[in-house]
């Protein structure tokens, strides 16, 4: 349902810290942390990504409430096809949204300060479509997804052994703890660092397909 008054709804559902969700700009969805502090919304997005280009341009963000753990890790290494997304008008601007994720909220997204590596964006809430749903628990095996997934978009870029150790420390995880859609998640996740960086996984790869 659409909400009218964002106050409540937008208090109740970011905690204070940061909050996991898939953000949505035009043609564009990764992963990304909401920070809440001091009742203020905003996200911290590094200058050269698709996602700070289309914010300022664009000014606005779609942030998907998500416990899909395969979505996670393929919107952080893969930009979706046109067909996996929504185009709606909501009040002066025409959003793009994930298809088949049924609670998103609308943010205007403006430019607080930046610097040569990032910007630091200020989110207002301008519309939100949630869907009653039964209380999720803490699953472990998606909260170390999400975990590996941010290793692994760093690790890509920097190769960081530590950075690997810990990927494999959450995918150890996910195999205890996590049910089938996390495993899913985790061994696509191997496959897509091990395409960026061959042989870093190529083990756990191995284990996987023996198993």
């Amino acid at each position: 349902m659409g909400v009218g008054s964002l106050t409540d709804p937008v208090d109740q559902i970011f905690t204070e810290g940061i909050n996991e969700v898939i953000v949505s700009t035009c043609d564009n969805a990764a992963p990304m942390g909401i920070i809440k502090k001091n009742d203020h919304l905003s996200m911290i997005v590094f200058r050269s990504s698709h996602t700070a280009r289309n914010i300022i341009r664009d000014g606005w963000v779609v942030a998907h409430i998500s416990h899909d753990p395969v979505l996670f890790v393929k919107t952080a290494f893969e930009d979706p096809d046109g067909d996996s997304f929504i185009k709606e008008r909501i009040g002066d601007v025409t959003i793009h949204r994930l298809r088949g994720v049924q609670n998103w909220i609308v943010f205007a997204a403006s430019v607080e300060h930046s610097t040569a590596e990032k910007i630091f964006v200020h989110l207002e809430p301008i519309h939100a479509h949630i869907v009653p749903a039964l209380p999720v628990p803490v699953h472990r095996g998606l909260n170390n997804i999400i975990e590996a997934t941010v290793h692994a978009t760093r690790f890509v870029l920097t190769t960081d052994p530590e950075l690997a150790a810990l990927i494999r420390h959450h995918g150890d995880l996910v195999m205890r703890c996590g049910g089938e859609p996390e495993k899913r998640a985790i061994r696509l996740l191997y496959s897509y660092v091990n395409t960026c960086v061959p042989g870093t996984f190529s083990e756990k790869i191995r284990q996987e397909i023996a198993s």
